[in-house]
């Protein structure tokens, strides 16, 4: 079928290796970048990288305010629309994980100006992908945004972040084979477009990270950098699509499930790994070479390693569809309680 998005949008640079934010002058030269710049990040990260960011800018004439955020929230959005407005800024500089990139993404997309992406961890996908995750009064909502005009990945600097998030992130993109699975099932069943485009770069991804898996378990800087490469892939193989289908499917929705049943989720890419385990043996394809990746690379593969109970586990699988009723998956057409346990016994996610 031919492609019918006639606008990709996407990073025109990515910069990713050891000391990447030593060169961000040289970056924001290339995109003619100047003047003033907001930066949003956190307690943690802003200690981590935004003040040796900062220093690097300031020197070279350019101005530089910090606005620190917690959660990402769309009252925190607005927020920062408001101080993007008082700062004048001309840019944004998202430094940190994603809730400071999701509300940087948001914010600047709604004042009109562009942001850069400086990842300070390999947790998810959502480092350069032209969506926004942000929490509502009770629940998360995707926004329009736009893609990052550059991702800054240093290599060094995210490598220092503790190893559960680098594990996470690859979790993460392991994920997007059962996600692929579920677009074609769509398009299959009900005909909706698909990107052929899109589809490859997913799984050539999620198979690279899983041939690499070795890499990745042994040596913390060079699996960094794999993970970190397969986490700006994953995003632009949703900017290709114009939306997450390449790399979100029922294992999100599931995930997504079971941050609303337990009171302290886990990492989202561990919960979308101990997902994928399931959807793919619903799909009946190698549910094992997924588990067996996982627990490779130090991942969860059971529910209780990721503090969810049996009851929880089977709820997250029978209502995960409801999280976005619109999205056809394999659990559109409903799952009974004894396929869900079934399934995740099999699986050996509960006993």
């Amino acid at each position: 079928m031919r492609e019918n998005r006639p606008i990709i949008e996407m990073p025109r640079i990515i910069d990713v290796r050891p000391g990447a934010i030593n060169h961000l002058e040289d970056t924001l030269k290339r995109l003619n970048l100047e003047g003033n710049g907001l930066m949003i990040a956190g307690k943690t990260t802003v200690e981590v990288a935004g003040k040796q960011i900062i220093s690097i800018l300031e020197d070279k004439n350019y101005n530089i305010d910090t606005m620190l955020i917690g959660d990402a929230t769309v009252s925190v959005g607005k927020e920062a629309i408001e101080k993007i407005a008082e700062v004048d800024a001309d840019f944004v500089l998202a430094v940190g994980g994603g809730t400071k990139i999701d509300v940087a993404k948001y914010a600047s997309f709604n004042s009109n100006i562009p942001f850069i992406s400086i990842p300070t961890v390999a947790s998810h996908d959502g480092i350069a992908s032209s969506r926004a995750s942000l929490k509502g009064m009770d629940t998360k909502h995707s926004f329009e945004a736009h893609s990052p005009l550059a991702v800054v990945g240093d290599v060094l600097i995210v490598s220092q972040a503790p190893k559960q998030y680098m594990i996470s992130g690859c979790a993460d993109v392991i994920s997007n084979k059962t996600a692929v699975l579920d677009w074609q099932l769509s398009n299959r069943l009900t005909g909706e477009h698909v990107s052929q485009y899109a589809i490859t770069l997913s799984l050539l991804i999620a198979n690279t990270i899983i041939e690499q898996r070795k890499i990745i378990k042994t040596d913390l800087l060079e699996g960094t950098n794999t993970v970190l490469k397969g986490l700006m892939t994953s995003s632009i193989s949703m900017c290709i699509a114009g939306s997450s289908r390449p790399a979100s499917g029922a294992e999100h929705m599931i995930s997504h499930r079971l941050d609303h049943l337990i009171e302290k989720p886990a990492l989202h890419g561990m919960q979308c790994g101990v997902a994928s385990i399931v959807t793919m043996f619903l799909h009946g394809g190698d549910w094992k070479e997924i588990r067996d990746t996982l627990h490779e690379v130090g991942a969860p593969i059971r529910a209780d390693e990721i503090g969810v109970d049996r009851d929880q586990m089977i709820e997250a699988v029978i209502s995960g569809q409801d999280i976005r009723p619109e999205r056809f998956t394999i659990l559109s057409n409903g799952i009974t309680k004894k396929a869900a346990v079934h399934a995740l016994t099999v699986t050996g996610i509960i006993d």
